[in-house]
């Protein structure tokens, strides 16, 4: 018996496809646009690049090869501001409904099962269509992260505050009984 070929191949191909009609359109309308104009070579090549990978993932896939590791690069570290917008669905908005239609051929390739199949099984694969996806208006809202409740600790108690007792050689005696008070003044003395 032989094993039934693997769909990836044509899902890369078929997805090649789109992206690189998206790239052509980008460079078509956003030549004319004196404020998208400089988002041109960044997105061409960041699409192109994002087709080249994903062909390279889907055909280790197909002939069952493990993914490779990824090499260790000396200069990794935060990434840098990618040089085009990032806003969700800023190309759609940008170039209108002919973004919109490459949009809508993208989520339908990707809702075919062999498509989800193809993608469950490669992270590459799915890391790289993440960006394009978001441009286009395609990925959900990533959900926010709750944060922490730090509920307010009570202050801690005040120290209690410790009072030498005096030795008893300077200790005053405590005041005989009908002796009257040190700060009230002699009978005579008072008024009324």
């Amino acid at each position: 018996m032989q094993p039934t070929p693997s769909p990836a191949p044509d899902f890369a191909y078929r997805l090649g496809v789109i992206l690189a009609g998206l790239a052509a359109l980008i460079a078509r309308r956003f030549v004319c646009d004196s404020f998208h104009a400089p988002f041109i070579r960044p997105l061409w090549t960041h699409i192109t690049r994002a087709a080249r990978r994903l062909e390279r993932a889907f055909a280790r896939l197909a002939a069952s090869l493990p993914s490779r590791p990824r090499a260790a690069n000396p200069h990794s570290g935060p990434h840098s501001k990618p040089a085009f917008p990032t806003r969700r669905g800023w190309l759609v908005a940008a170039l209108g409904p002919d973004a919109a239609a490459y949009a809508s051929q993208l989520k339908f390739l990707l809702a075919e099962p062999e498509a989800a199949d193809a993608l469950a099984n490669s992270l590459a694969a799915r890391r790289t269509l993440a960006p394009i996806r978001r441009m286009l208006g395609l990925a959900p809202p990533r959900p926010r992260r709750p944060r922490p409740r730090v509920k307010a600790s009570p202050p801690p108690p005040p120290a209690p505050v410790v009072r030498p007792t005096p030795p008893p050689w300077l200790r005053d005696p405590p005041p005989a009984r009908g002796a009257r008070p040190w700060w009230l003044p002699p009978r005579r003395l008072r008024s009324g």
